[in-house]
């Protein structure tokens, strides 16, 4: 799972970035502008459960990275966009973390977070903009050199075109059918969205809360959004801690739950996914899945020659394998059953894939 960080500058990204990987970056940035990559492994008891049941050599957990990206300014002007090279670092995440500040700033004055969330709302719209009216002109000249099969998207992008010129996100835009034709555009204003405030350390729960609210009922019934809050300077001190001791700080903070763990979980349930497990000897290893997958989908994301090749997966609930107590046991139990290419994935089953290349 790619999750991009975005926000206007002095929102503090960056200490975001820090408080939800605890400040590992893959590699060190090149320069200012150049984006921070840190990877988080997802604590998951039943993974751990797994592993300690089959001893394998490897453990494999869901991993999330975050990208720190610069570059958004919040003055976004008609016919302007936010430049291909921003762009280029935002089109594989599969979700973006919009940091928006909640503090007072010597810099920048009061915190005004649903202005700050407009401003880079509407930059990425007209970003999206300027991408559907160079496509629009490309797609005229073909279509005068006799291509006719691109009608359909010609009409398709006449009409995000004048969805984009209302300033509304093509989150919003009608279809599944026109979703699929835009999708391989990665427009940033159809990605989902997490909206994390970055909330001031002299500043209570409710005040943040109560901020939220008022972004929450200007994107009422918007779809793929979500809303949540940090004290990111802290969090960052706590992303670095031992466990014990986090949760010691936390518990002095009366909070139940730190940052980086409840953000991971808010961003799962933003983008729909459960989590399957394989297990054996070499490896026990957790992976991610869209909510309402099939069987011959989970089997392609192990590898495409089990999607190919699929016969049948074996089948039990990860609950029924605790409870028996062994994979033994739950067959006898008969916990463990044969599932054909459309059964859909729970979340937390385990799964031996049988298949033939």
């Amino acid at each position: 799972m790619k999750l991009g960080i975005i926000g206007l500058p002095g929102s503090g990204k960056t200490t975001v970035f820090r408080a939800l990987t605890g400040g590992i970056e893959i590699e060190e940035r090149r320069g200012h502008h150049e984006p921070g990559l840190g990877v988080v492994k997802v604590v998951d008891r039943r993974l751990d459960f797994l592993a300690a049941y089959h001893k394998p050599k490897k453990v494999t957990p869901v991993h999330v990275q975050y990208t720190d990206i610069q570059g958004l300014t919040g003055e976004g002007l008609p016919g302007g966009s936010i430049g291909d090279k921003f762009l280029a670092h935002l089109r594989p995440m599969d979700a973006l973390v919009h940091c928006v500040r909640f503090f007072e700033s010597g810099a920048l004055g009061p915190a005004e977070p649903l202005r700050d969330f407009k401003a880079v709302q509407d930059e990425m719209i007209l970003s999206d903009l300027a991408i559907v009216e160079k496509r629009l002109e490309k797609v005229t000249k073909d279509m005068q050199k006799g291509k006719k099969e691109l009608h359909q998207e010609f009409d398709i992008l006449q009409d995000a075109a004048k969805f984009l010129d209302l300033g509304k996100p093509l989150r919003l835009f009608s279809g599944k059918a026109e979703a699929e034709k835009l999708k391989g555009f990665s427009f940033l204003s159809s990605k989902p969205e997490l909206i994390l405030m970055n909330v001031g350390e002299t500043l209570k729960p409710d005040d943040a809360r109560r901020a939220l609210d008022e972004i929450a009922a200007y994107i009422f019934n918007q779809p793929l959004m979500a809303l949540d809050w940090l004290y990111a300077d802290t969090e960052a001190e706590i992303a670095r801690l031992s466990p014990e001791d986090a949760n010691e700080f936390l518990s002095e903070m009366s909070l139940e739950q730190g940052a980086k763990d409840r953000i991971i979980k808010t961003s799962f349930q933003l983008l729909r996914l459960i989590v399957f497990f394989t297990a054996g000897d070499p490896e026990v290893r957790a992976w991610p899945l869209v909510k309402g997958s099939t069987a011959l989908k989970a089997a392609g994301t192990v590898h495409s020659d089990m999607e190919k090749g699929f016969i049948r997966a074996e089948v039990v609930a990860f609950a029924d394998f605790e409870e028996a107590g062994s994979l033994a046991s739950a067959h006898k139990a008969g916990k463990v059953r044969l599932e054909g290419k459309d059964y859909q994935v729970e979340d937390g089953d385990i799964i031996l894939f049988r298949f033939n290349v």
